[in-house]
């Protein structure tokens, strides 16, 4: 009989774990899963600048003017104004009060950041390391909770629906529910069904879709893939942010990510020839929004015909600021041959976020019965076209909770039904270099055609790239069988495929989207 649990929660970054928390704090058993050997293999670890808090003299009315603002005015209203009043007390009470992370503070006071298109100071933060400490906390207090049973190395591979995965001929005319997924176990070298009455989808992002990124390895767009192979809806896909600061280097793929909170405490991007070049494109210079920063930073690449720009700490910050509160970054560019307290860091921007994913309202409810979605993977409308710096952990936050207390008060028990075997024939997976060699097709493809600046030509190629590449995919799988190698290079494909198709149909340039062909409404 398969593992039967009250939720199950595919990811542990702070949408995952918190849920996990507050579900438990309600008495509901939990099986929170990882594909990664480590707990800290996540989105929420690499956040260095930290979650959106309450500034003084800030109010939620000032936050929602910045996030719409931000989104180019596409953000969801509701969803902008849940965030900003419901989750600085979530902050407050989770992270401040029952997890105790020692956030930075001066003189008594909360020391708060202020990053790009903040209109106050409001970001909470450990040093430039503050998702690390956040991640370590949920961690713990995961790990200690008796009702939450955690498991690595663990990939879900499908999610289980009525229509499809159960032998009832009649589930197929009726509304589709998520009955839980198939898990690949690494320990067990098997695959296992798992049900639950309700299922979160908290699965990070696509970055790895990109040539060039900040996240890591394990963002290889598996919940997008596999609510779709669902029949959930998504929404947004096109709407891929690029940091704009990643250190560069000749290979800097997967690179160092520098923080936006950089530039917020004084930090001036500066063109090859050594001149500031920011307030040219926005008026408020480098800390306009991140869209417009990164395709900036790409123009002057161009004009200079550089591999980079530059990003000069000197301007504002004295040595002993630098070292003091941004330690991470400072050891690891002095480690890299970069003293930033006396000469300036190359960057160059990377894909970063996905501000679109698998639709969601309010409660973190989709479109398919039982089955809910928060955090990076989901679509609450919140970052529109473009996302507001440091509301990820916020939004990841909020929506765990909104995910848990719908969970509490509406969760039906499942009924007891017969679920069919995974229907993938398993095998070994395909030579590493096939693998390393179509990954890098996708790579390179979305990089230059589904990236900074898009047009209709260069999309028209990504989508046929990228519909025989899911053709090269099929037929691997039937030569080697499916393995946990191959559906990752299966669910980057589809990912990408998502990508592309939405920004293909969508011709207006809004936020992250540009393209050179853009309709003038």
């Amino acid at each position: 009989m398969p593992d039967r649990y009250d939720v199950l929660i595919i990811g542990n970054g702070i949408a995952g774990s918190s849920a996990a928390l507050f579900l438990a704090e309600a008495g509901k058993s939990i099986l929170l899963l990882t594909k990664g050997e480590d707990l800290e293999d996540t989105n929420t670890a690499k956040a260095q600048g930290g979650i959106v808090f309450r500034g003084e003299g800030d109010n939620p009315s000032f936050l929602i003017k910045d996030i719409m603002e931000a989104s180019a005015f596409t953000s969801y209203t509701a969803s902008a104004r849940l965030i900003s009043r419901l989750g600085p007390p979530l902050v407050q009470k989770l992270l401040i009060d029952r997890l105790q992370i020692p956030f930075d503070r001066r003189n008594g006071k909360w020391d708060l950041f202020r990053e790009g298109n903040h209109s106050f100071r409001r970001i909470l933060h450990v040093k430039d390391y503050t998702g690390k400490v956040i991640q370590e906390y949920l961690n713990k207090a995961v790990l200690h909770e008796p009702l939450i049973e955690v498991k690595k190395n663990s990939l879900a591979l499908d999610l289980i629906v009525s229509s499809r995965d159960t032998p009832h001929p009649e589930s197929r005319y009726l509304p589709l529910e998520c009955l839980g997924a198939y898990v690949w176990e690494e320990e067990a070298q098997e695959v296992i069904p798992i049900l639950a009455s309700a299922t979160i989808l908290a699965t990070g992002g696509l970055s790895e879709i990109y040539r060039y990124s900040s996240g890591g390895p394990w963002n290889t767009g598996d919940g997008f893939a596999i609510a779709r192979r669902a029949g959930a809806r998504l929404s947004n896909m096109e709407y891929v942010q690029f940091h704009p600061t990643l250190l560069y280097t000749p290979q800097y793929s997967s690179s160092f990510l520098i923080s936006e909170s950089v530039r917020g405490e004084g930090a001036e991007l500066i063109s090859a020839n050594g001149e500031p070049f920011m307030y040219r494109y926005h008026p408020r210079g480098s800390l306009a929004p991140r869209d417009v920063v990164a395709r900036a930073i790409f123009q002057e690449m161009k004009i200079h015909e550089s591999n980079c720009v530059y990003l000069d700490f000197r301007q504002k910050m004295e040595p002993r600021k630098i070292k003091d509160t941004f330690p991470t970054i400072y050891e690891e560019l002095l480690q890299r041959g970069i003293d930033i307290t006396q000469e300036p860091a190359p960057v160059a921007p990377g894909a970063h976020f996905a501000c679109g994913g698998v639709l969601t309202d309010t409660r973190g409810r989709t479109t398919i019965k039982r089955l809910y979605a928060a955090g990076e993977v989901a679509c609450s409308g919140l970052h529109g076209a473009n996302r507001l710096a440091s509301t990820s952990l916020l939004e990841g936050l909020t929506f765990g909770y909104r995910a848990a207390r719908d969970i509490v008060k509406h969760s039906e028990e499942l009924p007891n039904f017969a679920v069919l075997p995974f229907r993938e024939k398993w095998g070994e997976p395909p030579p590493e270099n096939i693998l390393r060699s179509l990954k890098e097709i996708i790579r390179i493809n979305m990089w230059e055609n589904v990236g900074l600046i898009r047009e209709r030509r260069g999309l028209s190629q990504s989508l046929q790239i990228l519909t025989a590449m899911k053709k090269e995919i099929a037929h691997l799988k039937e030569e080697y069988g499916i393995s946990p190698a191959l559906l990752e290079l299966e669910n980057m494909a589809e990912t990408a495929l998502l990508v592309t198709e939405e920004a293909f149909k969508n011709p207006l340039s809004r936020g992250t989207h540009f393209r050179l062909d853009a309709f003038d409404p």
